[in-house]
C-alpha cells in the first residue's frame, strides 16, 4: 500500500511541477511522501491540497480591505517626523543638525504632560537622588525654572526622556543668535520663554543668549576666575579652569543671562558653579 501511495504521489508531483504547481500544492505532496515514508503517520492525519486550499489566504481575500503602500505613506510616521516632537504640543523642540534641541528655556512640572508648573521649592533633593516626581517641558509664555541644581535639571529631563545637551551640542544650537540687547541681557528681570522674539538661533531655538545662564551635560574643573573672549567672538565672558585646582568639578553653564550685559553671548561659558549649587540665574533645556 505504502509503495503504491508513494508512487502515485510521485506521479501526481511530476504533472503538478510541469503545470507550475501552487506553494500550497508543493506542501501538500511534501507532507504526502514525508508521511508515507514515516510509516503510518499520513492516513491517521494527512494533509493534502484540498485541505490547504480550502483555508488558503488568497489575493482575493484581502482585497477588499487591503493596506495599500499610498495608505502607509499618506499617516507614515517617519523618523523625519518623529525626531524633534516634543512630549506634547506644550513642549516643543527643533532640529539643530542632527540634534534636537528644546526651543524654550525649560520650566519644571508635576506630570510628563498636563499636571501643574512648580513654581516654589523643588519637591526632591538637590543632588537628584529621589527626584523622580518632576518633569521638563519646553514651553513659551511662562517663565524659565531657575534655582535648580545640575542634578535636578538632568533628571527632570531624564523623567521626560530627554537629556542636558553638551557643550558641543548647545553651541551648535546657538549658531545665528544675536549678541546683543535683542536677547534679554541687561534688564535685570527674568522673562518669560520667548518673549524676546529676535532672540532666536537659525534653528529656530529662542534666548540661548540671556534670560537664564544654561546647564550643559560636561563637567571640568572648577574655575576660578573669569576673563573675555577676543572681540571677534564678541568679548562674551569665559570663565573656565585658570591652572589653581579646587579639587571639585565645575558644571558648565553657557548664554549668560539677564543681567550680563555685553558678557552674554553665544560664546560665554562660566565653569564658577558646583553641580550642586542653586544659582538665581542659571536654568537650562533639553535634547535629545
Amino acid at each position: 500500500m505504502r509503495q503504491r501511495d508513494l508512487a502515485r504521489g510521485k506521479r501526481r508531483l511530476g504533472q503538478s511541477i510541469r503545470r507550475r504547481p501552487s506553494h500550497a500544492t508543493v506542501a501538500a505532496y511534501l507532507a504526502l511522501i514525508v508521511a508515507v515514508g514515516t510509516g503510518g503517520a499520513y492516513a491517521a492525519d494527512k494533509v493534502t491540497s484540498k485541505d490547504i486550499a480550502k483555508n488558503a489566504v488568497r489575493s482575493k481575500h484581502i482585497k477588499k480591505s487591503q493596506v495599500k503602500t499610498a495608505d502607509i505613506a499618506k499617516a507614515a510616521v517617519t523618523s523625519e517626523k518623529l525626531a524633534c516632537k516634543g512630549n506634547s504640543a506644550q513642549d516643543v523642540m527643533v532640529r539643530a543638525g542632527s540634534v534636537c534641541i528644546d526651543k524654550y528655556e525649560n520650566s519644571i512640572w508635576t506630570r510628563k504632560t498636563g499636571g501643574t508648573r512648580i513654581t516654589g521649592a523643588i519637591p526632591c533633593n538637590a543632588n537628584g537622588q529621589d527626584c523622580d516626581n518632576i518633569f521638563a517641558r519646553s514651553v513659551k509664555g511662562v517663565p524659565p525654572r531657575a534655582s535648580i541644581t545640575w542634578f535636578q535639571a538632568q533628571q527632570a529631563l531624564a523623567n521626560s526622556g530627554k537629556r542636558l545637551p553638551t557643550n558641543a551640542d548647545w553651541q551648535q544650537a546657538v549658531s545665528g543668535t544675536p549678541d546683543s540687547s535683542a536677547c534679554n541681557v541687561s534688564t535685570f528681570a527674568l522673562a518669560s520663554a520667548g518673549a524676546s522674539a529676535g532672540c532666536v538661533s537659525r534653528f529656530g531655538a529662542f534666548d540661548m543668549v540671556g534670560n537664564v545662564w544654561e546647564w550643559v551635560a560636561d563637567w571640568d574643573e572648577a574655575a576660578d576666575g573669569c576673563a573675555n573672549l577676543p572681540a571677534g567672538f564678541g568679548t562674551d565672558q569665559t570663565c573656565f579652569g585658570d591652572g589653581t585646582p579646587s579639587r571639585f568639578p565645575g558644571a558648565l553653564i553657557r548664554g549668560g543671562n539677564f543681567n550680563l550685559g555685553s558678557n552674554a553671548g553665544p560664546f560665554a561659558v562660566n565653569g564658577l558653579n558646583q553641580p550642586s549649587g542653586l544659582g538665581g540665574t542659571i536654568g537650562f533645556r533639553g535634547a535629545r
